[in-house]
């Protein structure tokens, strides 16, 4: 059992960083298609066609082109903006301030936190980046890389989704489903 005690079963989700490439070709398809059907072959002939139609079609144009731009915007934004990352020896405020908060856990359960004796917390350690851990702050098996506020890596964005693009995350879904909702009701 000793032998099977060093194998990590999440080294096979570094794949995933490989699949989510092919992820961002098929949202861009996902939007190409979304633009035919909805301004080429719905509304376009409507609104060149003249008569009482073309004043809706034209309303309804304008109202997908300002979406579709939201949401094409919001996805690039999570898409290439960083989550978060925890800076090179990064130490808990009260390391720095010379406060003893005993000294530092280490154990095989890397991503805990435990009580001390005065009822402070402990400081959290990352074993893979060597690092110290901020509060919220967990290792990405995909991305190899502790993100802050990390909330998951998401394939179809081929970035972990933590503080500083999940802003960005949120409004796309959002947009998302107002768009689904807003051209759905047409049909």
């Amino acid at each position: 059992m000793d032998c099977c005690r060093h194998v990590n079963p999440l080294r096979a989700c570094s794949g995933l960083r490989g699949l989510g490439y092919l992820m961002l070709a098929f949202v861009a398809a996902i939007v190409a298609v979304s633009y035919y059907a909805v301004v080429v072959y719905t509304w376009g002939p409507l609104l060149l066609g003249g008569g009482g139609a073309a004043a809706g079609a034209a309303a309804v144009l304008v109202v997908f082109h300002l979406l579709l731009a939201m949401i094409i915007w919001c996805y690039l934004m999570v898409v290439f903006t960083d989550p978060g990352a925890v800076p090179e020896n990064w130490r808990h405020a009260s390391e720095e301030d010379g406060i003893d908060v005993n000294s530092r856990i280490i154990s095989d359960n890397w991503d805990a936190t435990y009580p001390t004796s005065e009822g402070q917390r402990a400081q959290r350690y990352c074993s893979r980046c060597q690092n110290g851990k901020p509060p919220r702050c967990h290792h990405c098996s995909v991305c190899n890389r502790c993100v802050l506020k990390m909330d998951h890596h998401c394939v179809w964005v081929v970035n972990c989704v933590g503080a500083r693009n999940y802003k960005y995350f949120l409004l796309f879904l959002v947009l998302l489903k107002h768009f689904d909702l807003q051209f759905h009701a047409y049909h």
